[in-house]
């Protein structure tokens, strides 16, 4: 290989990296306290090899200036991070609907560290994380994902300083927050609401039986409550957090229409 042709490829592999790398990493599956810092290098470097043809389409022979290698090496690097943040919102919300219910039955005593995100949560919180990091992996969410980081070299070309960001992008990037809590509070509501009533009902036994210690009574019972309902509400979970994953190949028409 001449030298001018190796040059060609490394400038090329350098400027496609910076999206998939970011759009990866910023996944919680795939940090660097899930994979070691070689380990997830080497597997990002893989994948990025099959949208080197892709990612030299229009590239110039030599970087124009040191100025817009950086604006570029940065504007991969945005996307990336949109794409990885969006996605994102998942994992965190099943992370939160184990906090919620946690916090209800009074188990965030028991908090600890979550590999995936090197967080403190609630044991509920790290066992429903660990089982959509599974789900993810296993039903071909991650297949859907990758496939969507390709497809965004098509629609946003390396060599182009596209996107261009609109009100109704940033608008679009803080709902996600909204989405979040609409999606822990709505998806652990029904376990919630049962574990309030036991908590209403052991306030009316105080009412007429003093001398019984119902806060002691009712961190048990709603515990007992709360897993014997989760042994059939997770199957509802597993369910719709897979329909979301398959959802991801929408993700990138949604971004499309608000990063023009």
């Amino acid at each position: 290989m001449e030298t001018a042709e190796l040059r060609q490829l490394l400038l090329t592999f350098s400027v496609a990296l910076p999206r998939l790398l970011l759009a990866l990493t910023t996944l919680p599956l795939l940090r660097r306290q899930v994979l070691p810092g070689l380990t997830r290098n080497a597997v990002v470097f893989t994948l990025a090899v099959s949208v080197l043809p892709v990612a030299a389409t229009g590239l110039p022979a030599a970087p124009h200036s040191t100025a817009w290698l950086l604006g570029i090496l940065l504007k991969e690097a945005f996307i990336g991070l949109v794409i990885g943040y969006v996605t994102s919102v998942l994992f965190w919300a099943v992370e939160a609907i184990g906090f919620f219910i946690d916090n209800q039955r009074g188990a965030t005593m028991a908090s600890s560290l979550n590999p995936l995100t090197e967080e403190q949560t609630s044991p509920l919180g790290i066992l429903l994380s660990q089982v959509m990091a599974v789900l993810f992996f296993s039903g071909g969410g991650f297949l859907v994902y990758l496939g969507g980081i390709y497809q965004s070299y098509r629609l946003w070309p390396v060599a182009s300083f596209y996107p261009r960001i609109s009100l109704d992008a940033a608008v679009y990037f803080l709902n996600q927050l909204d989405v979040l809590m609409y999606l822990a509070v709505f998806l652990a509501g029904p376990v919630i609401v049962a574990m309030f009533l036991v908590e209403f009902g052991m306030g009316l036994i105080g009412r007429f039986s003093p001398q019984l210690n119902v806060f002691f009574l009712a961190m048990p019972v709603k515990s007992a409550l709360a897993n014997w309902l989760l042994v059939a509400y997770i199957a509802m979970l597993v369910y719709f957090f897979s329909a979301e994953f398959q959802r991801l190949s929408t993700l990138l028409p949604r971004l499309r229409g608000l990063l023009e």
